[in-house]
């Protein structure tokens, strides 16, 4: 093996980043600037199995080989060894395919349910079949057990608990049959730990305690060594003081620092209490591959894979771990996946050192930056060739593991998840969690399928079988992967549009950027009404002029509705996009995408096979973070995303409320600072620590969005129009409740759409306080959605909303470039002069229809909400607030005769 080829060299990298970042500046005659963009940058999200596949994000996926869809989230598969069934196991759902003709799935629980379930509706990584290709074993995630099922009956024939020698709330995760021994190795992510089994006696034999939050497991060919591979960064304390009995009193009310810092590490003060650190990333539980002798029965070596935290590569600081997280094993090397770096490290297991890492390198365009997230891979028997799946790219990677070159790409569904090759080396099983996507789950003319309408469940995963393809056709299938990816743009230029076509081209006349996300609507649902554009009136329940009906049921409760009539009016009076989608199908994604952070493996899986959170238990994994609205250490991308680029290119934010939703939250209608309370001790991203408003309101549907305009307004007032500070380019809201919850009439909630009402009525005062300050002349203002799995769509199950506002936006304009999350950090990175951060980034649509150059600076005045619906002044009484509208709308803020905004307002009346 030449480990010199494998290594990542500094210099070496720097070059093909140069050579990048001169190609994307190139300027042509005419003054045409050369851009990447997704190749569907003026299509529909639509699914043709036949041919290209257009995704939310404008990629195209036309996956090689046999296809058939499967029940989603797949993220293992097992292999029987006598080459004739491959297992797919999900959250709950087993899919046993005959590889001859993978097209016979049979589903376990069946739509029908002649086959009855097995699973007992939970799973997590995790399958393996018996040498005799008779029993399977499948982990049973959240129960903490391993279920048996015979493959012939496809019956349940039995379980094995995790618990017990001391060890309790269990959670299993992957596994494999150590054929030799008769044993089943267990990976148990709550306790941090390999589990023994006897299979002659289904008796636990031992425990090997491992590092955090153990994900992937493998066996060496002799069968002498297991290596394991931990996601977890860091074990996460009880906030000191907090018992079951006080939780609402004593918890934080705000994360107690950012992370990687010195009180992170070490621990801080808060309110008189001592708050523990985390420690160090450094230390070798943390993202790490341990080395287990199984003679022994103790831990050999631990292996730090990847770039480091804290360490610059090509010029930035790396601020999130490797998450190694999938391993393939040959007789002396080990290769590992690391996500978050795009790369591979290569082990050499038998002598003990880790060798290096091989970059996978795809296209010099693309190269410097990441957005592959490796997962699953596997290796040939004569181990020259090493495949692994790309959840990032919707492909697999064809790599020799002698130059540790990549020699191609086969390209997959969306996400891929893991790759297997047939015993015989003639085909690959590769699976992919979202496939062909979502389609449409509502509107005139759709039938509802039997597995339902919500995103999650229509959004069905890929089993490909690919014959292993020769050198010509991987040349053929690498060029179609690429051209799935991005196409070259020759961008018109001449240095009026106000959006730039690359960061740092020129300064534009909008310097200021407020950035609002909402929570979980399609764009059916609330703009469907709107003239011009491809929508749906017919299951447009969110818009004007409808009929709301009494809480769970039929029966109408007002006629002629006006549910959100500022949004309506935002659109037609501004610019909104028919053709814009969100990448995620729920929060848990969402926070993630809209902020520039590609969800790895660990949220990815964690999103669709969750466990239950305990603050209280002694296992630790429990305690362990998969936030749905923040983010998590474990989660962060190398270079991070929207607030590292912020902070490395020096332009300064500020945050309302996003990132305040981690695991285990309390969440009241009193917790109005942060709109929530944490038990557990979890830190916010260094970048965002200092750049957060301690006084407004995330997540917290109790809390009425009015409250969090009153929170926005004076803070906005006290800092930058009454105080010295200057506006920040960049303001960053969460306004959620549109996400809805149930009625709460005394509240002013009698019905769902009181909520959405709620909402309209917070932006139209939002737009109306922002247009009416001497920043309005220089913004723009981009609302949009964390995801839309709240509602239904008849274009595509992730169409969500985007109204782009402010001078410099064509006033009663339709956009229909397809346009993504990627695509609105594209608007704030080229506003800014912030380069990209990942390949999401770099190749997103290009919004510059959006704009123009000659400004309209006319303010917004705010459309009152229909009472009926939702009743501002009920939602403020326990507040003890007075909500009058004259007031709102002459920019007074709520119940203070002291506006000391009002000097701002005159002339704009």
């Amino acid at each position: 093996m030449n480990t010199k080829l494998m290594l990542c060299a500094a210099a070496f990298l720097a070059t093909i980043a140069a050579r990048a970042q001169n190609a994307g500046n190139a300027q042509n005659a005419g003054g045409a600037r050369t851009v990447l963009q997704v190749p569907a940058t003026a299509e529909w999200c639509h699914i043709d199995p036949s041919g290209a596949t257009v995704l939310p994000s404008g990629r195209l996926v036309t996956p090689a080989g046999e296809t058939v869809r499967i029940t989603r989230s797949a993220f293992s598969i097992a292999l029987s060894p006598d080459g004739k069934t491959a297992l797919v196991l999900h959250n709950g759902v087993i899919s046993l395919i005959p590889t001859d003709s993978i097209r016979q799935v049979t589903r376990i629980p069946s739509y029908d349910h002649r086959i009855p379930t097995v699973m007992k509706g939970a799973a997590f990584l995790g399958a393996a079949i018996s040498p005799d290709s008779k029993l399977a074993y499948l982990s049973g995630g959240d129960r903490g057990d391993v279920v048996i099922l015979d493959l012939a009956t496809r019956q349940r024939v039995g379980e094995i608990s995790l618990n017990g020698d001391g060890y309790q709330d269990s959670f299993t995760s992957d596994l494999l049959i150590d054929s030799s021994r008769s044993e089943l190795l267990v990976l148990d992510r709550a306790n941090f730990r390999m589990v023994r089994i006897d299979l002659t006696t289904q008796k636990i034999k031992s425990s090997v305690k491992v590092g955090r939050i153990p994900f992937g497991i493998a066996l060496s060919p002799d069968k002498k060594t297991a290596l394991v591979a931990n996601v977890g960064l860091y074990a996460y304390p009880l906030v000191p003081g907090v018992t079951p009995r006080n939780k609402d009193s004593m918890m934080l009310d705000f994360p107690p620092y950012g992370v990687v810092t010195k009180e992170s590490e070490e621990g801080t003060e808060v309110k008189g209490r001592k708050i523990p650190g985390l420690g160090s990333p450094h230390v070798p539980d943390a993202m790490s591959v341990f080395t287990i002798d199984l003679d022994a029965d103790t831990v050999m070596d631990r292996f730090k894979t990847g770039f480091q935290i804290g360490q610059m590569v090509e010029g930035a600081e790396i601020v999130g771990g490797a998450s190694p997280n999938s391993i393939a094993v040959g007789s002396r090397y080990a290769y590992v996946s690391n996500a978050t770096d795009d790369i591979v490290s290569v082990i050499d297991y038998k002598e003990h050192k880790m060798l290096g890492d091989i970059a996978l390198k795809i296209d010099p365009a693309l190269d410097h930056y990441r957005g592959l997230m490796p997962f699953g891979l596997c290796l040939s028997k004569d181990e020259s060739t090493l495949y692994v799946a790309l959840l990032g790219l919707n492909a697999v990677a064809v790599v020799d593991t002698k130059t540790g070159e990549t020699r191609g790409l086969i390209p997959t569904g969306w996400g891929t998840t893991r790759v297997v090759l047939s015993d015989d080396q003639q085909y690959l099983y590769i699976t992919s969690a979202r496939g062909y996507g979502a389609g449409p789950n509502g509107g005139k003319g759709f039938v509802k399928p039997p597995q339902g309408t919500y995103i999650g469940d229509i959004q069905l995963s890929t089993f490909q079988k690919v014959k292993v393809p020769d050198g010509q056709t991987l040349k053929t299938y690498t060029a179609q992967v690429l051209s799935n990816t991005y196409k070259k743009v020759e961008v018109a230029d001449d240095g009026k549009n106000p959006l730039p076509p690359l960061p740092g081209l020129r300064q534009s006349p909008i310097k200021y950027i407020v950035y609002i996300t909402k929570e979980n609507r399609t764009y059916d649902e609330v703009m469907g009404q709107l003239d011009g554009a491809r929508g749906d009136s017919t299951i447009a329940r969110f818009g004007i002029h409808i009929p709301v009906t009494q809480p769970y049921g039929k029966t109408v409760a007002v006629q002629d509705a006006l549910v959100m009539p500022n949004h309506l009016r935002l659109a037609k009076a501004f610019a909104f996009g028919d053709n814009f989608y969100c990448d995620s199908d729920a929060s848990i994604h969402g926070h993630h995408w809209m902020v520039g952070t590609i969800p790895n493996e660990y949220v990815e899986v964690n999103s669709a096979e969750g466990g239950s959170f305990n603050a209280f238990s002694n296992a630790p994994g429990r305690r362990f973070p998969g936030s749905t609205g923040g983010m998590d250490p474990e989660d962060y991308n190398e270079i991070g995303g929207l607030w590292e680029n912020m902070e490395r290119h020096h332009i300064p934010f500020y945050n309302f409320g996003e990132a305040n939703e981690y695991t285990g939250v309390w969440e009241e209608w009193n917790e109005t600072k942060f709109g929530s309370m944490q038990p557990v001790v979890f830190p916010l991203p260094k970048a965002l620590y200092d750049r957060t408003s301690r006084t407004y309101a995330g997540f917290n549907t109790n809390i009425p969005d009015q409250l969090r305009v009153d929170q926005f307004e004076r803070e906005y007032t006290l800092r930058w129009l009454q105080g010295k500070e200057t506006l920040p380019r960049l303001l960053v809201m969460q306004l959620p409740n549109d996400h809805g919850a149930g009625p709460r009439p005394k509240d002013g909630y009698p019905y769902l759409q009181s909520y959405e009402a709620d909402n309209d009525l917070a932006l139209g005062r939002i737009i109306q306080f922002l247009s009416h300050t001497p920043y309005w002349k220089q913004m723009l203002v981009i609302v949009t959605e964390d995801d839309a799995q709240g509602g239904v769509d008849h274009i595509d199950a992730h169409r969500s909303d985007l109204i782009l506002i402010g001078p410099y936006v064509r006033h009663g304009y339709v956009s229909h470039t397809h346009a993504n999350f990627g695509s609105l950090l594209k608007v704030i990175y080229n506003l800014t002069g912030a380069g990209y951060v990942n390949q999401y980034d770099l190749t997103a649509s290009l919004l510059s229809d959006c704009f123009t150059d000659t400004p309209d600076y006319t303010p917004y005045m705010a459309v009152p909400s229909d009472t009926r619906v939702f009743d501002p002044q009920k939602a403020l009484d326990r507040y003890h607030r007075n909500f009058d509208w004259t007031k709102v709308h002459q920019g007074a803020l709520l119940d203070d005769e002291d506006d000391q905004r009002e000097e701002f307002y005159k002339g704009h009346k």
